[in-house]
Parts: C-alpha cells; structure tokens; sequence
C-alpha cells in the first residue's frame, strides 16, 4: 500500500478523534451496550402530576434487538449475554408493571416477550461457568440484577449461583457505603446501579462531573431513579448521550461516555510507534491532542482517567504519558509512580484486586519512554519481571488480561516493550539492567514470535473471531520482533506470514465481531480498531523493504523501529536503531543523530527569582517546536521574590465576624437544658477553682458543645433542634459546618488562656476521641451495621464521654485537689445518652422539638434499637426500617411497637436504674475520701430520667 494513502488515512482518522474534543460533554466512539441502554429505558420521571418513561426510544431499541430465542446478543463472552438480557429483562418487566405511555407493544406481545427472556436467562445462566470469568465487576452486578429481579418475582437456580455469590460475598465485605460518601473517588462509581438498596443515592451527589457519575450512563441513570431530588443536568447528560455517542439517536448508549481520554491515547500512541510521521506542525490534530493531554495530566497533578476529572488509573496515566513522550513534550511519571506503585508491579487504581498485565505493560512502555530512563530503572525491572513472570505462568503463553479478551493484545504491548527495552540497552541507556533479565526476555519473545506463527488461520487472520482488530495485533507484535535479533526465526517467515495477515486486512470481506474490549460488556471502538489496523500496515509495509535488503546495515524509520537504508532521511519522530548495527547519522526532522534517539534543542528556561518556595512538583516541558519554554524542576527549592508588593492584609472585621458566628449564635440563642454548665459547676463544689478557671471552662465546653450540634446535625440530616429549624437550614451546610470547625479553634485560643501546655493536650485529646466516637456512629447507621451494647458504650464513652470528661479534666488543671473522677464521668456520660435515646422513642416533649422518632428517621443505632434487633435476630422488621429512613409516622410507632414486643423499653429501665445504683455508689465513695458531701452531684443524677422533664 502507498505510505501516502496510508498517511492521508491515519491524518483523517485523528481529524474523525479530534473534530468534537473541545466539546464539553466530551468525546467517545465505544459501541452501544444493551447492559446501559436497559438502565437507561428504566428512567422514569414526574411531570405535572404524571410520571412517563423518560427515554422510550431506549425501551424501543430493547425491543428492536431481542433476538428470537428471547435472549440479547452475546457480544464475545458468556458474560455480556447475561447481563445484556437480565437487565432488558429487567426493564421488559418493568414497563409491563407499569406501561405509562408506552403503546408500541401489546400487554400480551410483551408478556411473551418476558416469558421468552426469562427462559433465555435460565439457558444462558446454566450454561455460565463463572470460575473463569474475567470481566471487572460482574461478581457485583448479575447478583445485583438477579436481586432485583427477584423482587419482581422471577427466580433463577443455576449451577454457578452459590459460587458467584460467595464471590459477591467476598467482594463485598470490602465494600463499605461511606467509601463513596467521602470525596475521594472510587471506581464503585461507575456502577452504582449495583447498590440500589444498599447506599444513600442522596450522599453521593457531590461525584457528579459534567452531569454524569463516572462517565457512565448506568450509573447515572441509576441516580436519577434514586436520588431525592431530580437532577436537570444529569437528565441533560444522558440525552446527549443516546443522540451524539455511537449509537447516534438510535436509542443505544454505551457503557461509558465520554471516553476521551481513553481514545486519545490509544490512538495516537499506536500510530506514533508505528512510525507515522504525526508531526504537530503539519497536523493541527496532533497538537490539538497534544494540548489537551498536556493540560489534563497539569489539571489532575499528573495522573489521569479515561477522561477528565474521574478517577485516575495507571493505564490512562501512562498512555498518556507516552503519546506526550513521542511527540517529544516529555511528561514526569513520577505522580503515576506516586499513585499506583505496588510492591511487585503497578496497580490500574487504588485497591485493585487483580493486577492487569497490560496495564503494567502500557507503565512499562511510559516508562522506557520517559526523557531519561535509567532515572526509572529499579520501576522498569520490576515491571518487566512481574511481566515475564505473568506470561511464563499462564498456559501456552495465553495470558488472560482484564481488559481486552485477546491473549494476543498483550503479546503485542509485550512485545514493544521488550523492543524498545533492547534498544535502550543496546544504546546503554540502561546499564543497572541484569543481564539475566535481559536474555530472559528475549527468550520470552523468541517463544511468543515462534507461537504467533504457528497460530495464523488460513485466512490470514489469527484468533477465533475473524477480526481485523486482532490480526492487527498479531501482525505488530511479529514486526516489533524483529527490531529484536531474535534466534530460530526466519526473517523470510515473518515477512511471509506478515503478507498473509496484511491480505487479510486490506480484504473487502466482512468480518467476525471486533468487541475486544471489556467494559461493563465488552464493546469495540472504532476509532481503535482503524488505528491497529492503520499501524499494522504500516509496520509490515517497512517491514517488507527491510527485509529484502537483508543483510544490510540498516538505521530505523519512525518512532518505533521500522527499517530503512543507510544515511537515508528518516520521516519519523524518534528515528530509534535496531538488532545492534552501527548506524552513520542520520536525519529525523532536521535533527542529527548519531545511532541515539535524536534529542530535540531545549529552550533556555526562563531566570527564576532567587526568593521564593514551593513544593516539588512534576512539571511538563514541551521540547519541540518551541511550544513552551518550561524545564522539568527536580529537587530544586524555588524562590519568588514578595518584596515587590505592598499588599497587605485587611483587619478581620467585627462584621465578618458575625458572619462566620452566624450559625453557632443561632443555636445559642436556643434555650437548651444546661446541664453540662450546671454538671461542671456541681464538680467544682469538689474542685473549688478560681473563678477566672471556672469562666474559661465554661466557655468551652458550650462552644465546643454548641459547634458538635452544628456538625451533629448536617452529618444526622436533623430537621429540628431544641424545638426550631436546624441551622444548616437557615445558614446552608457550607456556611454551619465552617461554622462548627471555626469554632473549635475559638474555644483552643480560649484553652490558651488557662496558661497549660497540659490543658491543651487535654483539649486535643477530648476532640480526638469525640471525632472517634462520632465517626463509628455514622459507620454503623451508614453501612447498615448493628453493633453490640459493648461497641455502642464503647462509643458513647468516647462521644458524649469525652465531653464530660473533658470539662471535669480542665477543672483538674486549675484545682489542688487530686482524685479520679474518670469512672464516675464516664458512668454520667453513658447514663446521659441512654436516658436521651430512650426518651428519642417515647417522650412527647421530643416530639416538639425534635420530632417524632427522630432516631429512626436518622437510620441511627441507639441503644434501645440495639437491644430490640439483637433480641430477635432473626426477625429483620426493625432493621429495614430503619434502613428506609422514613418520616412516616405509622411507620415510626410500628416501629415502637415492635420494641415493647421485644422488652426493650423494660430492660432500659432497669439498665438505667443499675447505672445509676452504681454511680451513687462512686458518687458515695469520692465523698468518704474526705472531698465532702456534694448535692449537686447527686441532684443531676436524678435529672437523668426516663420520664418526661
């Protein structure tokens, strides 16, 4: 084929990826996935006092795509069948319970349907052997899909279903709800259609980006079916999707869009180390793409996603790192390093199960890329060995990867790896490199090249689906091979088998299915299989000038290896040298080698300032055409000089001060009960402190009580407190929980005053277990946990213990008198929190000012709850309630109900009334050791009731 026409089609093909990457829903070529398109046509939204379904046209792709056995199609896995038809069954069933506007199909017709499905799901589940499925997730979502259908009353036995679910079981003891309250994110994520039931929809809002969760239409989809709020901007997402992703208003969306990362990087960096010249000057494209992966990997601090702004993964970090490096704007991969290193070999994200070979294989290839690799040589052997020991442990050299279904995708990247691997040591780039490594390696390619040989179909195609995709693979994997001189292989052997598998590619004949790729399902990418296909022919077509000047000195053409004549001008990027000749210079791009790398001119950098400080951090310096004139900065102290500015910071203002009290004041103007200011002044009766003590300890302790409520609140999603709105719903949850924290550290400079380094420890250590306490009682309401009465009075010593505790050990600072009081505080700790679930549950001056049980409307594990669940563990009434978190009042007193069946409110006053026997008794015995007989004391004891104050 001419290198023109071959050039023209990979410029036309980058045109096609970059067209829509300004674009600010993205990018993405992945094919329709039935598995999504099922999410998706389940939607379902409210207007005017009238629910519809909101995409039909998904609906109606489901049923354009049922084949005629009832099931939907099997992409290239057992997998991709059960879940594509569980999840249209799914809908099917659905839209049957509740039609709405849907008129397309008779009740009857879809009946059928669903009959037809479900015995389709029954052959394809029995048929299933889950031990060796591979794809990430499903031991996640076909238990998932077969839970919910189950709640629609279809039922499966299967001989896999006590195996998958032991999986499941296993997958999820991991798992814990509030992973993915916090900020950070999590690939869970990606596939919260799986939690339904399980996790809060509400409190996982903040992960939305550009409308969507994790770039997933599922996902997504599954929010807005959950969510307590209907969110416009998600709908938005999910309608662009279905009308501008591949399946172009035909109602299909894929498993993940945008994905543009993703379909950059794979599709520049296997043109770039095909050879072709992809020169930025000349190809807007290219340094449209540059650009945009240079400011993702400076925007996410040097590690990346498929696309922007989700969560980052070696894989993409590293492809994107490489393509940067080919076009000789070298990229640190010291934050991809940071991020995924692991002991033995790199992991794809954080808390990976099973390591992916190619994603250590793309780390390694980024690695030998990098401007200086001996830098990463300790990475590059422990990427390369975990690599050699991968292959040499799976069957025939079949390795099995968790991202692409073909073995012969992994033998490709392996085998630019050890390429360039062999040229960085032949230029000595990487002398700490053990030589047995070295011959390992290359004995690895000599059994891979010799095995994809032996593999080729008649056809000229390799694998079992008559792929393009796939012989492309096969056939860059033996032309990387032979930059590497390799024993017992016949160049005349690979060029003859190259030439079959090239006929094959350039056929007109139609062929097998090119989903490789595994997401949810697998899925192909367009874009990707014309790359491949594109660098394949490329390759093989300098592979083909090479050899029959064989067995000439020969220097290499293009970034990756690819043969041409002596002293000939080179039209690649890199011009790199293979098989150890010596080469005379020559020139790439105007730039003059001599048997290395060429090496662009770097710009001079720009004079720093001597006067200034950072931190180090991976900066990108683009080295070619003059683009930009940064340098990469390593362990080099900055200095910026501030002595040319006269500005200076404004007063803090007693208004802004108002502003930031704002919440707190709110609640202190609440009447509350006092009882911990009247607790600290019946304790000085013993400890007879200073008043100016006894006034900053007072103070304290009601900020720091009044800024815990603020915080209590937002964390507990309180309506009312002391009888009034809650502050977070006047001031907003920003504005009240900055208020909380600001306070803390009011009541610190307060600690300040008492002049003890001791009483600021005290303070440290009280807020400490405070954070602690509180932190185990929102892990248990938010995971469903239910703890025993010994975890839970564990709890309270250190959440409303420590608040006692913390004001009597102030007190302690201050006074002559040494006792221990810490038995007695904590016993008034716990007999305070008991005393207030308690009444939670059954005092009428709670419900004015707190609501009515408004424990159980907070999902929370109080004390009574504890007592009434674990007393029949068996009966699972009480715990679903308190997982639906209901404002229902019937709801509620069922609730109570069902607690006076189980004793539990018996029990609690008798439990009360031992720790309160126990406590006069301590109470007595302080009192005998001289400090004197103390009312107060023993009144507050009494305040602490079970009866309505």
């Amino acid at each position: 084929m001419d290198p023109l026409i071959l050039r023209r089609s990979a410029a036309t093909l980058l045109d096609q990826l970059t067209e829509h990457l300004e674009d600010p829903h993205g990018l993405g070529f992945m094919s329709p996935a039935i598995y999504d398109t099922a999410w998706v046509s389940m939607i379902q939204k409210g207007a005017d006092g009238q629910r519809t379904w909101l995409f039909p046209e998904c609906f109606e792709y489901l049923l354009q795509t049922q084949l005629e056995d009832g099931s939907w199609i099997t992409y290239a896995s057992q997998i991709d069948g059960i879940l594509n038809t569980a999840a249209s069954l799914l809908s099917m069933k659905r839209h049957f319970m509740t039609p709405l506007q849907i008129s397309t199909i008779s009740q009857e017709a879809l009946s059928e349907r669903i009959d037809r499905a479900t015995n389709a799901l029954q052959r394809l589940l029995h048929d299933w052997n889950v031990e060796t499925t591979l794809h990430v997730g499903f031991e996640i979502l076909v238990p998932a899909l077969l839970g919910y259908l189950a709640e629609e009353s279809i039922t499966f036995n299967f001989p896999g279903h006590d195996l998958l679910f032991t999986v499941r079981d296993q997958k999820l003891a991991r798992f814990k709800a509030e992973f993915l309250y916090a900020p950070i994110q999590t690939t869970a994520l990606h596939s919260l259609e799986a939690f339904i039931g399980l996790i809060d929809f509400d409190r996982v809002l903040h992960h939305k980006v550009s409308g969507s969760f994790m770039a997933s239409p599922s996902s997504t989809a599954a929010v807005l079916m959950h969510a307590s709020v209907w969110d416009e901007e998600c709908e938005e997402y999910i309608r662009h999707v279905i009308q501008h992703a591949s399946g172009k208003d035909s109602g299909g969306v894929p498993s993940a869009f945008p994905s543009t990362i993703f379909e950059i990087t794979w599709t520049l960096s296997t043109l770039l180390k095909a050879g072709f010249d992809l020169d930025v000057k000349s190809l807007p494209a290219v340094e449209k793409a540059k650009t945009y992966l240079y400011n993702a990997l400076i925007a996410d601090k040097g590690t990346v996603g498929f696309t922007p702004r989700v969560c980052a993964d070696a894989d993409d970090t590293a492809k994107a790192l490489l393509v940067l490096n080919l076009l000789q704007s070298h990229a640190s991969p010291d934050a991809m390093l940071a991020a995924f290193e692991a002991e033995h070999h790199f992991k794809t994200y954080p808390y990976e199960r099973d390591p992916s070979f190619s994603a250590n294989c793309n780390v390694l290839l980024a690695l030998l890329h990098a401007e200086q690799p001996s830098e990463y040589a300790s990475q590059i052997e422990k990427a390369a060995r975990f690599l050699h020991k991968h292959f040499r442990e799976s069957a025939d050299l079949q390795v099995q990867d968790k991202w692409n279904l073909s073995p012969l995708y992994s033998w490709m990247l392996m085998a630019q790896a050890i390429a360039r691997l062999h040229h960085l040591c032949q230029d000595k780039q990487l002398l700490s490199l053990e030589e047995s490594l070295k011959e390992e390696l290359s004995v690895l390619l000599r059994d891979m090249t010799s095995s994809v040989l032996r593999q080729q179909n008649q056809t000229g195609s390799w694998g079992s689906r008559n792929s393009k995709e796939e012989t492309a693979y096969a056939v860059l994997m033996l032309t990387y091979a032979v930059q590497c001189e390799i024993e017992d292989s016949s160049y005349q052997d690979i060029r003859n088998v190259v030439h079959d598998g090239c006929a094959f590619l350039r056929s007109d004949t139609s062929v097998g299915s090119e989903r490789l790729w595994v997401e949810k399902v697998t899925y192909e990418s367009e874009m990707l299989s014309q790359a491949y296909i594109l660098a394949a022919l490329n390759n093989a077509m300098n592979l083909r000038v090479d050899v029959e000047s064989e067995p000439q000195s020969v220097t290499t053409n293009g970034v990756n290896g690819h043969y041409a004549e002596d002293e000939k001008q080179t039209n690649g990027t890199n011009g790199i040298h293979a098989n150890g000749h010596n080469h005379k210079a020559v020139t790439t791009n105007g730039i003059e080698t001599n048997g290395t790398e060429p090496k662009a001119t770097i710009p001079e950098v720009m004079e720093i300032p001597e006067m200034m400080t950072i931190h180090e951090v991976p900066i990108l310096v683009h080295q070619q055409n003059g683009d930009s004139h940064e340098q990469n900065l390593k362990s080099k102290p900055i200095y910026i000089d501030h002595t040319t500015t006269n500005r200076q910071r404004g007063e803090w203002t007693e208004e802004q001060e108002k502003i930031l009290l704002g919440p707190f004041d709110y609640l202190e103007s609440l009447p509350g009960k006092n009882m911990r200011s009247k607790f600290i002044q019946a304790f000085n009766t013993w400890l007879n402190v200073p008043p100016e003590h006894l006034e900053v300890v007072e103070r304290v302790i009601t900020m720091l009580h009044t800024a815990s409520l603020l915080v209590d609140d937002i964390e507990d999603s309180s309506v009312l407190r002391r009888g009034q709105p809650v502050a977070h719903s006047i001031f907003g949850v920003a504005q009240t929980f900055n208020s909380g924290n600001y306070v803390y550290f009011l009541a610190l400079r307060e600690i300040q005053k008492l002049n003890s380094p001791r009483a600021i420890e005290i303070y440290i250590d009280a807020l400490i277990q405070l954070h602690r306490g509180q932190g185990m009682d929102v892990f248990w309401r938010d995971s469903l946990i239910c703890p025993t009465e010994q975890e839970y009075l564990d709890m309270v010593a250190n959440k409303t213990g420590a608040l006692f505790g913390l004001a009597i050990d102030l007190l302690q600072v201050g006074s002559t008198v040494q006792a221990d009081f810490t038995p007695l505080v904590q016993q008034f700790g716990i007999i305070f929190q008991i005393c207030d679930d308690y009444l939670n549950l059954k005092s009428t001056s709670y419900l004015q000012k707190k609501g009515l049980c408004e424990d159980l409307t907070e999902g929370k594990f109080s004390f009574p709850i504890i007592h009434s669940i674990r007393s029949n563990p068996g009966n699972r009434q009480l715990i679903n309630v308190l997982k639906q978190k209901s404002q229902d009042e019937d709801l509620k007193r069922f609730a109570v109900s069902y607690m006076e069946s189980t004793k539990t409110f018996e029990y609690i006053r008798t439990f009360v009334t031992s720790l309160k026997a126990e406590a006069m008794d301590m109470i007595g015995d302080l009192e005998k050791q001289g400090l004197g007989e103390n009312l107060g004391i023993r009144k507050i004891l009494a305040r602490m009731s079970l009866e309505d104050q």
